[in-house]
């Protein structure tokens, strides 16, 4: 599996845990996963980097806020959403990513699932966040 695809994993679980209830994320992970054609090692990464980024969630959210200028966080459509929590995830507290591999990967993952603005919006924040 290509960190790509895992990345477009992590993107799809964190857009779908947006209509969960918070106590049903584990269940609902598990079942996407074992839809899934990955080896249980892959698995583990996904789960790790998951949780890890929702440890982080609010932290992200913030940033995203801070600057997304007139665009509040429940106002950003769901899968802009996603991309972006995962590329400030990755960008800020993924060692093992690049920055620039981060954002390059939001844009096409807006480019793939988000709205035509999408890749532009998604470019935009994550440009101000990584040049604070």
């Amino acid at each position: 599996m290509t960190r790509h695809e895992m990345r477009e994993i992590v993107f799809s679980l964190l857009f779908q845990n947006e209509f969960y209830p918070e106590d049903e994320f584990v269940a609902q992970r598990d079942i996407y996963l074992a839809e899934q054609s990955i080896t249980e090692e892959e698995r583990q990464e996904i789960v790790d980097k998951t949780t890890k980024l929702l440890e982080h969630l609010n932290e992200i959210d913030e940033k995203i806020s801070e600057n997304s200028k007139g665009w509040k966080i429940d106002r950003i459509a769901k899968a802009e959403l996603a991309v972006l929590r995962v590329a400030v995830y990755e960008a800020l507290y993924d060692d093992s990513v690049p920055v620039g591999v981060a954002v390059n990967e939001a844009v096409e993952l807006a480019k793939e699932y988000g709205e035509d603005n999408g890749p532009v919006f998604v470019n935009g924040i994550l440009g101000k966040i990584v040049n604070e």
